[in-house]
């Protein structure tokens, strides 16, 4: 007999007895189910958590470096911000400086921008404490804003700091009711008066709330005697890069041309630091790495009363089929034959809990998806992907060839005359 009729036949048999023995089968499978479901949920979540997060990050600037006092590789619980709390903020000096030693060829444009929270108003409302981004004519080129109306500010009218605002969706229609009434319209922030000359498309919020529907844009040189650089812990300037630009190389010559912007003697450290996303996102792939091990232990233990559950069930199926393997024995049955189809069903079952893990995680993240698209406006995606749907049907493979091999090895070691002699 060739391995493929075997194969083919282990298989037929193995399949007919998970179906004839539907309870049996259904209450093995329970263990498996609950483990995958833990274990898939938890790498599902995580990974479009990842994923998400990322990709915001990375729409701020995956080829920007951001020159500011604050690094963002030492953060953590020992964060030690009291070194950097004294050191000068990026200025204005420093980017006109910047910009004429750069090296062309591998820096696309140089932005600045800084913070600072006023109340924007006009004749019949005000808003509190909204976020006001101070920023340079260059900046819409390094983190582009999507306009429903109007405009962003000409270069002209950055350099010579206009009275001129770009707001975000919410803020206009809260205003004044509408984007094309918004347009054209004095409002006051804190103390002085600017003309709305364009409304930034809605976004919604996202997971990381990078968003402008709550944001007023400036140019920085109109805001200077509004709130000063010096006032903001978050001046900073932005360097994009040539395509095909080695952002390590350019972060490397970046640090030295502001070393030689302020002076900094050989020896002495540095007053300043220059980042870039990528210590953003590897801390986030760190820490979801940490999260998805500690989902696998979790789910392992569900996995491991799972096994257990179908070794059990596999042992009594081989007592119950006692004599049917006798008399496949005593037909001439190789144990190798015999074995399988025990193997084979072990597998089925496990297969089968994992296929149902799989739909329950695959429903209960739609149910999550559609909570947060209400709350994020789909600044964050859950899905099931392929990987940790292959995931879960490998770990189910290999709990069921595990809880299968001993029982299927104890089938094959009958001895066909007790075998077919047993009531």
């Amino acid at each position: 007999m060739s391995f493929r009729v075997i194969l083919v036949e282990s298989l037929r048999m193995s399949w007919n007895a998970v179906r004839l023995n539907k309870l049996r089968s259904a209450l093995s499978v329970l263990g498996i189910t609950i483990g995958i479901f833990c274990i898939v949920s938890v790498y599902a979540l995580v990974h479009s958590l990842e994923l998400s997060l990322n990709n915001q990050f990375t729409k701020l600037g995956a080829d920007v470096l951001f020159i500011q006092k604050w690094p963002w590789d030492d953060m953590g619980n020992n964060y030690p911000w009291w070194e950097y709390l004294k050191r000068p903020k990026s200025s204005p000096q420093d980017l006109q400086s910047l910009k004429k030693l750069a090296d062309n060829d591998k820096v696309k444009t140089i932005a600045y921008a800084y913070n600072a929270n006023f109340n924007v108003s006009n004749r019949k409302k005000t808003l509190n404490r909204i976020s006001i981004r101070c920023v340079s004519y260059e900046f819409n080129e390094i983190q582009p804003i999507e306009f429903e109306g109007g405009r962003y500010f000409t270069i002209e009218e950055a350099r010579a700091g206009r009275p001129m605002a770009v707001v975000g969706n919410t803020i206009a229609l809260e205003l004044f009711g509408s984007v094309q009434n918004a347009i054209g319209q004095p409002v006051r922030v804190g103390n002085r008066e600017v003309h709305i000359i364009g409304v930034a498309k809605y976004q919604g919020n996202n997971i990381i709330g990078a968003s402008n529907d709550n944001l007023v844009y400036v140019p920085y040189k109109w805001s200077m005697g509004l709130a000063n650089y010096r006032q903001s812990d978050d001046a900073q300037i932005l360097v994009k890069a040539t395509k095909g630009t080695d952002l390590d190389e350019l972060k490397f010559e970046v640090e030295q041309l502001m070393r030689q912007i302020r002076r900094i003697k050989p020896k002495q450290e540095s007053d300043f630091a220059v980042n870039k996303m990528t210590m953003i996102t590897d801390a986030i792939s760190g820490l979801f790495s940490q999260i998805r091990k500690i989902g696998f232990i979790i789910g392992g233990f569900a996995m491991l009363v799972g096994c257990f559950g179908v070794a059990n069930i596999m042992f009594v199926s081989v007592k119950e089929r006692t004599r049917e393997i006798g008399v496949q024995k005593a037909l001439g049955a190789k144990n190798f034959f015999i074995s399988l189809q025990f193997l084979l069903e072990s597998i089925w079952l496990s297969i089968g809990g994992g296929i149902i893990g799989l739909v329950l995680v695959a429903g209960v993240l739609k149910i999550l998806d559609s909570v947060a698209r209400e709350s994020m406006g789909g600044g964050v995606e859950l899905i099931l992907n392929g990987q940790d749907a292959i995931l879960g049907i490998g770990i189910s493979v290999m709990v069921g060839i595990i809880a299968g091999f001993l029982p299927a090895k104890s089938a094959a070691a009958l001895n066909p005359v007790d075998a077919i002699r047993s009531s």
